[in-house]
């Protein structure tokens, strides 16, 4: 599995812990032009460059895996951007998943949506 799908799976499966996020807004590399919401926060999920391995008698035991996941909110969203962030960092961290950044929100000059970009990292075993 992707990291990109292990952690769209992880969120979908736990989407009713998350205030605010509907699964369907929950999107794999791009979001369709036709899901972007007025009203709800979108998630985009896309990974990061893979890390290194380490090694065991020369054989690869574990590597480092990395996802993005970017939040869209709309620019009139009253609900609360830092709870479903934090949400999110909590249901990944109990998956050994870790949020190393976190960009800030923006306002973007494109498309006037709230955004900010979370990174997170995880060692996969290659056992």
């Amino acid at each position: 599995m992707t990291p990109t799908a292990k952690v769209r799976k992880i969120l979908v499966d736990n989407c009713k812990n998350i205030p605010y996020l509907k699964a369907q807004h929950i999107h794999s590399y791009m979001i369709k032009p036709n899901d972007w919401s007025k009203t709800d926060c979108l998630l985009r999920i896309s990974e990061l460059p893979a890390g290194s391995h380490e090694y065991g008698n020369l054989e690869p035991i574990n590597e480092r895996k990395g996802v993005q996941i970017e939040f869209y909110y709309p620019t009139n969203y009253k609900n609360d951007m830092d709870l479903i962030e934090k949400k999110v960092k909590s249901i990944l961290f109990a998956h050994r998943i870790r949020c190393y950044s976190d960009a800030g929100h923006v306002i973007a000059p494109d498309n006037q949506n709230i955004e900010n970009t979370l990174k997170f990292n995880y060692i996969e075993e290659d056992l």
